[in-house]
């Protein structure tokens, strides 16, 4: 695969491929307006964010300091994410759904010959979102807490969860501007003394209908573009050095809107947002909501004032369905009402990134199209080869890095550790939302110290492209991820039919471990791919009647649980076949493991006794026989959990837990007024060395907030268990 580009290459490169773009008369097809909106938003990376308390004078007393830490770049383009998210993109066109909707606004006309102009509007959104971003960044470093989006930023907030896919820029209300003017006022003025090849008009204008001027100001180690009009326009505008280089002659000044109550809003909001009750609200001391914007993160009014600011300011009853309706209907929006605060989920941008993803396991569409045209040529194995970093573990213990503390067991006389452990085949994870909320409100399943989960998707169309598991991580603790599949389909003939408009960014599935732990010397057991998972004819039980087209190998995710961060803990395991102990410098710690249908064979046992550090298993002896005892006296037990057979357990030296008799888990159906049906076979088993402190128990996964219409999030059911360690 191609190396990213450098960032040195920006400048040329970017003004290169970038057509000619007017702001306000965007013609382009709706359908790949539509298709970018809800395509790109898990593509995006982002920089870090810092929580701090700059307040008032002291804040700006401290402001100076960061000023003078300014460098000289000579021009170059320093920020390389959203070059490197250009390039990913440029290979990777969307569909083009034929269609003949038009829309029914004169400013969003539909042009037959638009492609170059949805590419182009494609770019300038991703920039917007990368500015937003490090906005947030720059509020928290300000302590800017009262800015809110408004005009159509605010609707596509309320009905996409990002912009809307006919705007090019994001406009936002902000309270309190003295430390915005205090930038501004110590910002350097020359912005290209600093990037001699910029063009100036990118950014400066002074004629008869509009003046804008510029400063160059600081966000952490990013420069960005400050602009102020007046004459035609009294708003700021933030933009990054990279949009600024996307400037052609005929462009307008791009850019986030920034528009100050503290100055006096533009006479196109300053009547409505009175009317709707914004300007009280945000004058006041009350929460604001923040929400998903792409994979950033924005904050709104509450719902019911972000709905009648909508209504008053554009007319509509139902905005979500504009373009393809005049919104005069029933409402239609992912935004309720009965939204409640306290579960609105508070996205942390360095959390929510994907940055390890697209550096270790992203491959171009056109290589996944590539492969896809080779189905059934029987050459899987060696497609596979060719994956990036396919055993690479993504362990980040940057969400929970104070670690964990051993739970005692209140319900025995012992004193050893105990822990509770929930395993789940979620099935793609699209509903990791309404997992999070079970596990705080099903007794049975609070305070896990371990999760493991099974098809878990990232960046797949069918589960909202995005990475599911950090997507609940960041509500939960900590995670591993480990790929299993590379989707050459959109799944399912179900889940192609539910997303032709949309397309995969990413189109990986695997397994996953989150805990509060300290997660550390991790080890993927993986099986060949077998030819039937890319074959190009239905495979009963395999590829779902052909629609399903794979690259990779089912797998086993293991990896050692420790209370609190050291030097000693490897993110990887050093695997050598000849030694089947655990080195006695690693601190105490639990062994966890999800495994997802390996073979029972002689090659996955000795892997499994080494990793377990069992030691060699016996000469002359089933594969089935045996029971591991932990050697090192840091290891407290293993215990593995997942999709496969009730003799997986045996193989690894472990005992199974569940009672097939009772603990049906295979095929689940929800059904109405709190019923469901689960059966009729026994599987997600558990397999440990330890003893059970409390029995296996089953948890439908259902969500009945609609009882006459349940929601079955998985066709599993979600399984716990609590363990003790091992004595001696």
């Amino acid at each position: 695969m191609d190396p990213l580009p450098a960032a040195a290459d920006a400048p040329s490169r970017v003004e290169a491929t970038a057509p000619r773009v007017r702001r306000r008369s965007r013609v382009v097809e709706w359908t790949i307006f539509f298709t970018i909106s809800f395509n790109i938003l898990s593509l995006l990376k982002l920089g870090p964010i810092v929580h701090s308390s700059v307040k008032d004078q002291n804040e700006i007393n401290n402001l100076p300091q960061r000023q003078q830490q300014r460098q000289q770049h000579g021009g170059a383009i320093v920020d390389v994410s959203t070059v490197n998210l250009l390039d990913l993109m440029f290979h990777n066109p969307p569909p083009q759904i034929k269609h003949t909707m038009k829309a029914n606004n004169g400013n969003h006309q539909v042009d037959k010959n638009s492609t170059a102009m949805a590419s182009a509007l494609l770019k300038i959104q991703m920039h917007m979102y990368d500015i937003l971003a490090r906005w947030n960044i720059l509020a928290e470093d300000l302590g800017i807490d009262r800015w809110v989006v408004h005009g159509g930023s605010a609707m596509g907030a309320k009905c996409f969860g990002g912009m809307n896919p006919w705007d090019d820029d994001i406009d936002m209300t902000v309270l309190d501007c003295k430390l915005l003017d205090y930038l501004w006022e110590t910002g350097e003025q020359n912005v290209t003394k600093y990037y001699p090849n910029l063009d100036e008009r990118s950014h400066s204008m002074d004629n008869w209908a509009a003046l804008w001027d510029s400063r160059l100001i600081k966000v952490r180690e990013h420069d960005m573009i400050l602009s102020r009009g007046s004459r035609c326009c009294g708003w700021d505008k933030l933009m990054s050095m990279d949009l600024a280089f996307l400037w052609k002659p005929g462009d307008a000044i791009m850019g986030v809107e920034l528009e100050c109550m503290s100055r006096g809003s533009s006479s196109r909001e300053k009547n409505v947002m009175r009317a709707s009750g914004w300007t009280k609200y945000l004058q006041g001391t009350k929460e604001l909501v923040t929400l998903p914007f792409g994979s950033t993160t924005i904050k709104t009014m509450p719902p019911s004032l972000l709905n009648t600011y909508i209504r008053k300011r554009y007319g509509k009853q139902s905005p979500c369905q504009f373009p393809f309706s005049d919104g005069g209907g029933a409402e239609i929006s992912a935004l309720s009402d009965e939204i409640n605060h306290t579960k609105t989920f508070q996205l942390d941008q360095q959390k929510a990134q994907m940055n390890f993803v697209l550096k270790n396991w992203y491959v171009p569409k056109f290589q996944r199209e590539k492969w896809l045209k080779q189905k059934g040529d029987k050459n899987q194995l060696e497609y596979t080869k060719q994956l990036p970093n396919l055993d690479k573990i993504e362990i980040d213990n940057s969400i929970s890095p104070n670690g964990c503390s051993w739970q005692s067991n209140s319900s025995s006389s012992s004193d050893a550790a105990n822990i509770k452990v929930i395993g789940w085949n979620a099935e793609r994870g699209t509903h990791w939302d309404k997992f999070y909320t079970m596990i705080q409100e099903k007794v049975e399943l609070q305070k896990p110290m371990v999760i493991l989960l099974n098809e878990m998707d990232v960046g797949m169309a069918r589960s909202g492209n995005v990475h599911t598991v950090r997507q609940l991580a960041i509500q939960l603790g900590m995670n591993a991820y480990g790929v299993e599949f590379l989707e050459l389909t959109r799944g399912t003939q179900e889940e192609q039919e539910a997303t032709k408009t949309q397309r995969d960014s990413l189109s990986l599935h695997g397994n996953a471990v989150l805990s509060k732990c300290v997660l550390g010397d991790g080890m993927i057991l993986r099986d060949p791919l077998p030819a039937q998972y890319f074959s190009d004819k239905p495979e009963r039980g395999i590829n779902a009647d052909g629609f399903e087209v794979r690259l990779g190998g089912r797998m086993g995710l293991f990896v050692r649980i420790f209370q609190h961060p050291s030097p000693l803990i490897p993110d990887l395991h050093n695997f050598r076949a000849d030694k089947f102990d655990i080195p006695e410098s690693l601190p105490d710690h639990f062994v966890v493991g999800n495994v997802h249908k390996v073979e029972e064979n002689v090659n996955n046992r000795e892997t499994l006794w080494n990793y377990f550090g069992f030691g060699a298993p016996a000469p002359n002896i089933s594969i089935h026989e045996g029971n591991g005892v932990d050697l090192a006296a840091s290891q407290h037990g293993v215990i593995v959990q997942g999709d496969f057979g009730p003799q997986f357990c045996s193989l690894g030296g472990l005992k199974k837990m569940n009672n097939y008799k009772i603990h049906q888990t295979f095929r689940v159906n929800c059904l109405p007024a709190g019923k469901v049906e689960i059966g009729p076979l026994s599987g997600d088993f558990f397999c440990s060395n330890m003893r059970a402190s409390r029995a296996v128990e089953v948890t439908a996964p259902c969500d009945w907030s609609d009882a006459k219409k349940p929601l079955t999030m998985a066709d599993h059911a979600i399984v716990s268990i609590e363990v003790e360690q091992r004595s001696g």
